[in-house]
């Protein structure tokens, strides 16, 4: 036989690579949730901080335009000098972390550019920031998000306004994510340590659950090789209350029935090869008496006519003997024949029960057999073979008056509640280790009852499997017997 591999280290290294994929699964989702999430609440954050320091921003600059000239201030242009821009703009973004630009309703830009405070006419800004500038003019404080070469910048944008809510420009913070101090670096890394000590868990996870798993399929294993080779007493001994352990179970009542059927082929085999051995005996029997009584007459070795006929009824016992086993040998093979038809009809239980009561009548004044037949109160209807019902019947009565001795009586009857036909007789009882074979097609033969073949009750027993009807047998020593036919429901009570 093919060696077949070990299930424990296939389901541990699945199990190992099946828990290393979830984790790491789990840790890519993890990390992408955790990096989303924490960037959006993040640039939410930065948001607020840049509309609050825009606003702190536009206030301070409000102040520096002396409030004598708020009214002629109206329609210049908005300027601070830059000595006072210079420094002003370095501390708030040195605070702020942002690029802050002043924009005057020229669109003239000042802020830092190449280290020092300029002013720049019309200076063209990315759209996003323009975006932010238009809507600051409108008195508006948008705060934009925009992706700028792989970067994501954020700006915010407020309104500079004089006395009379009049804007006279508006300040631009713009600044990068990086900028702000924002980085997804250390988070990932945490997450690919918590990703690496998840795969050591998981392989000595792997390997215990592994070993847990495998034992029992291990020893159901070996239990599967036993059972393949013949051994059927092998058990897994595996309780466990899943569906490994069900499996078990199962392979347990497999084993057990294998077993079983082992025992009944075993005894089946035995009682073929004794009822061959016990047919070829009897038929050895009545041949070799036909064949001496032949060859005797013959040879003239009887002449007497009165001994001459005794060898002629002689024969004629013997061949009617032969006939009948033959004859219960074929009606054994059609009974279990599953394509051979009965001869179906439909009749009272009743006209049944009164043929067979004759029949056992004159069994019994044969024998000097008290019989008793109870007359029936009620009638059932019944569909089936007649004849076969009479035959299997007939088994039962005879095998009744053939071990009740004479004085002793043998009862028939048909119940009054139910269709049950009933055979009882005061005879010796059957043997209790003999109950369970009465009925086995090779179990009886004419050495152990010279009236017979044998096989009456076995095509009884046929004859009853074919028509659905139960036989029960109870057998008391020295009490005796009872046979009890009961038929299936289809047998419907006659008013």
């Amino acid at each position: 036989m093919k060696a077949i591999r070990s299930p424990r280290r296939s389901i541990w290294l699945r199990l190992t690579l099946l828990i290393a994929l979830l984790l790491v699964a789990f840790s890519l989702l993890q990390g992408i949730l955790y990096n989303t999430i924490t960037r959006r609440q993040t640039i939410q954050r930065y948001g607020q901080t840049m509309h609050h320091d825009a606003y702190a921003i536009s206030q301070n600059l409000s102040e520096m335009l002396a409030p004598s000239d708020y009214d002629g201030l109206d329609d210049t242009r908005f300027m601070v000098s830059e000595e006072t821009l210079a420094p002003y703009l370095a501390m708030v973004e040195s605070l702020t972390n942002c690029s802050v630009y002043i924009v005057d309703v020229h669109h003239d830009l000042t802020g830092y550019f190449d280290g020092v405070v300029q002013k720049l006419e019309k200076k063209q800004l990315p759209a996003y920031l323009e975006q932010s500038v238009a809507l600051g003019f409108m008195g508006k404080t948008p705060f934009i998000q925009a992706e700028v070469d792989g970067d994501t910048r954020l700006s915010t944008c407020m309104p500079v306004m004089n006395v009379h809510s009049q804007v006279l420009g508006v300040v631009l913070l713009d600044a990068s994510l990086r900028e702000l101090g924002y980085s997804e670096a250390p988070a990932g890394q945490t997450l690919m340590y918590i990703t690496l000590i998840a795969l050591g868990v998981s392989m000595l996870l792997s390997f215990v659950f592994s070993r847990w798993f495998t034992h029992p399929i291990s020893r159901m294993e070996r239990v599967a090789h036993m059972l393949s080779d013949g051994d059927y007493s092998v058990r897994t001994a595996i309780r466990q209350k899943d569906e490994v352990g069900s499996l078990a179970r199962s392979m347990d009542v497999l084993a057990q029935r294998l077993q079983a059927a082992r025992e009944r082929d075993e005894e089946l085999r035995k009682q073929q090869q004794q009822f061959f051995s016990n047919i070829s005996h009897e038929l050895r029997t009545p041949v070799t008496v036909i064949r001496g009584s032949v060859e005797a007459l013959r040879d003239g070795i009887v002449t007497v006519p009165a001994e001459v006929r005794a060898y002629y009824d002689q024969v004629l016992r013997e061949s009617q003997w032969l006939q009948r086993l033959i004859h219960d040998l074929l009606e054994l093979s059609r009974l279990q024949n599953a394509e051979f038809t009965l001869d179906s009809s439909v009749f009272n239980l009743s006209d049944l029960l009164g043929d067979v009561a004759m029949s056992t009548h004159a069994l019994c004044d044969g024998k000097g057999v008290v019989f008793h037949c109870q007359e029936p109160l009620r009638d059932y209807a019944f569909t089936g073979d007649y004849t076969r019902l009479r035959q299997m019947l007939l088994a039962a009565a005879d095998n009744a008056v053939k071990f009740t001795p004479a004085g002793k009586s043998v009862r028939l009857w048909l119940d009054h509640e139910s269709p049950v036909i009933g055979i009882a007789d005061e005879g010796a009882g059957i043997p209790e280790e003999d109950m369970p074979h009465i009925f086995d097609r090779f179990r009886s033969t004419r050495s152990a009852n010279a009236e017979g073949t044998g096989l009456g009750l076995a095509i009884a027993g046929e004859t009853a499997s074919r028509h659905g009807v139960q036989i029960r047998v109870e057998s008391k020593s020295e009490t005796g017997t009872v046979f009890l036919f009961v038929f299936p429901t289809e047998a419907k009570p006659v008013k």
